[in-house]
């Protein structure tokens, strides 16, 4: 098997069995594997060409790029070695780049506010505070139906459809407060289609919700670093610094695994102190 069929087959899977952004990050990958090494026989790949490409590669993108590089290849292998076209993994033992863990930028309560009596447009304001209140990615935010709303239960049901495919395909509910209640009343007495956030009948489009989203923190005068991502950010850090368990966040904000969730235990250091208190003589 030649590294150009590996990548064909792989590429044409993902397509069918994942959603279109894993999709793009499946394709980059392996197109810029494909460009260092050629067309070569894949049973041919070591370690030692993996580890010139991966130096190759932080010379043009970032550590963090690199290390998804290499994720997503060892990912695609496994896949191929799944299917029987080959029988080992050459990314196996292969380290990832070591990058410096940074606190992901989130908005403190006055920066929010700010930004909410900022924004103009009423559908925009429904969908940051509806997103910072639930921890939503953007697709999962754009794509919610009102049959994924449970008003009674106060659940809303983030699930695949025949349009929209969830991270990892995986299926969870999550439980809404009564300023994300009052939102979806609101929307729910002129809703204009099936999708819940909307603008004159028609569906938001993910990127111009992020184009809008910065247009409004340049206005506001705050860190540019702030993205609508930070938004889902925003609701783990609130959370933890309220007292929150890792663990509890973790299943909000549907993380396969508490070490992605890790990066935000550090918050709580304050309130760990009242924890370790209790262990007294």
């Amino acid at each position: 098997m030649k590294l150009g069929s590996l990548k064909a087959k792989v590429l044409s899977h993902v397509k069918d069995h994942y959603s279109s952004k894993t999709y793009e990050l499946y394709r980059l990958a392996l197109d810029k594997f494909y460009s260092y090494l050629g067309n070569v026989q894949v049973r041919k790949i070591n370690p030692y060409q993996i580890d010139k490409f991966k130096m190759f590669s932080i010379n043009k993108v970032s550590p963090n790029t690199v290390n998804i590089y290499l994720r997503v290849l060892k990912a695609s292998f496994n896949h191929t070695i799944r299917w029987g076209d080959i029988s080992k993994n050459p990314f196996k033992g292969i380290e990832m780049i070591k990058v410096p863990e940074r606190v992901p930028n989130y908005f403190k309560k006055d920066e929010f506010l700010k930004m909410m009596e900022t924004i103009r447009e009423r559908w925009l304001k429904d969908v940051v505070l509806f997103t910072l209140l639930t921890g939503l990615r953007r697709g999962e935010m754009v794509n919610l139906c009102w049959d994924d709303v449970d008003m009674e239960r106060k659940l809303i049901h983030i699930q695949s459809n025949a349009t929209f495919r969830t991270k990892a395909g995986k299926r969870r509910a999550i439980p809404l407060n009564g300023d994300a209640l009052n939102v979806l009343h609101r929307r729910y007495e002129k809703r204009d289609c099936e999708y819940v956030f909307s603008n004159n009948g028609n569906k938001l489009y993910a990127h111009w919700v992020t184009k809008k989203f910065r247009y409004y923190v340049r206005k506001s005068g705050l860190n540019q670093k702030l993205h609508f991502h930070s938004l889902r950010h925003t609701f783990a850090t609130w959370l933890v610094k309220a007292g929150v368990s890792i663990y509890e966040v973790q299943k909000l904000l549907g993380h396969s695994n508490v070490t992605v969730t890790q990066v935000y235990s550090h918050l709580a250091s304050d309130e760990l102190h009242s924890a370790v208190a209790r262990l007294q003589f």
